[in-house]
């Protein structure tokens, strides 16, 4: 199956058209957009612009598109971490995230989410189950398929960035499934941080970026805890538009382990010419996000609506 993944960052859109099959993932085609598109101000003066070159982007490929799958960053998305298990009765869910959407916004109504639901790897302080929870809205998922209409495609998946890349490494990262993941990813304002095994998340939060040194002084912080929590690290992954040398350099030095920049096409075949492989070595860390969503068949979430 061919399968376009697509990234909406704040900064630009990435897509990629991979070959998924009983061999895994082929790399067909790569591109990103010069403008961003604001999933929630379609008609702006950017967000137009960055239509018409995802248009043009997608209405010169050679490539048959079978399947539409897309990644939002975190500014369009909500997510939360409840009590309960993916067998917990429907109406007690329901109540569940009435109250989050509550306690965040007055704006929205459950009616107005799709949600993604996760088993999470950590019990709270009753040894009870707890689930982690993605919620999109349904006016941004609408966006999204406008944005794609050129496809003549429904979306098959949506999903965040974080949770995404946790494909990303479940597929080329095999030789340490054994391993915690924690993985850092740098954008110009925020930087998620969450630790993950199997496909599974244990931990999940989001930082605000004021300079590097503050934001690595946070991150060493969280790892503290996680490390009094009695996780111990085993790779430590770094991706993002905003990642440097020099914060993994200095990363690496405060936490005494190796941190890498994630390399998202590590096991991934490429049908694709000498000067996009030298672009996809160069930029392997920003496309993370979209080869996770060509993995939407390691996502074993649960999707729901009310």
């Amino acid at each position: 199956m061919n399968s376009l993944s697509v990234f909406f960052n704040s900064d630009k859109v990435y897509s990629g058209i991979f070959q998924r099959d009983s061999k895994g993932l082929t790399l067909l085609d790569v591109n990103s957009t010069l403008y961003p598109v604001d999933l929630e101000v379609l008609d702006s003066e950017l967000s137009i612009k960055g239509i018409n070159q995802i248009n043009r982007i997608l209405s010169n490929t050679e490539h048959k598109i079978e399947e539409v799958n897309v990644v939002l960053n975190n500014e369009k998305a909500f997510w939360t971490i409840i009590p309960g298990s993916l067998s917990t009765d429907s109406e007690e869910l329901k109540n569940l995230l009435n109250l989050e959407i509550r306690n965040n916004t007055s704006d929205f109504d459950i009616k107005d989410f799709t949600f993604r639901v996760y088993p999470y790897g950590r019990k709270d302080e009753y040894e009870s189950d707890m689930l982690f929870v993605v919620f999109i809205r349904k006016e941004v998922i609408a966006n999204c398929k406008k944005v794609l209409e050129i496809t003549g495609l429904d979306i098959n998946y949506t999903n965040i960035a974080q949770i995404a890349v946790q494909n990303t490494i479940e597929y080329n990262y095999p030789d340490t499934s054994h391993l915690y993941d924690l993985l850092v990813n740098v954008e110009v304002s925020f930087c998620d941080i969450s630790l993950s095994n199997k496909n599974i998340t244990f931990f999940y939060n989001l930082l605000k970026v004021e300079n590097e040194e503050s934001l690595i002084n946070s991150i060493v912080e969280e790892v503290n805890l996680l490390n009094n929590s009695g996780f111990s690290l085993g790779n430590v992954l770094a991706i993002g538009t905003q990642l440097k040398k020099s914060f993994i350099t200095s990363l690496e030095s405060k936490l005494s382990v190796e941190v890498k920049r994630l390399n998202s096409f590590r096991f991934v075949r490429a049908d694709i010419d000498q000067r996009l492989k030298e672009y996809c070595i160069r930029t392997s860390h920003i496309y993370a996000p979209v080869v996770g969503g060509a993995l939407n068949s390691f996502d074993e979430g649960k999707v729901i609506e009310f």
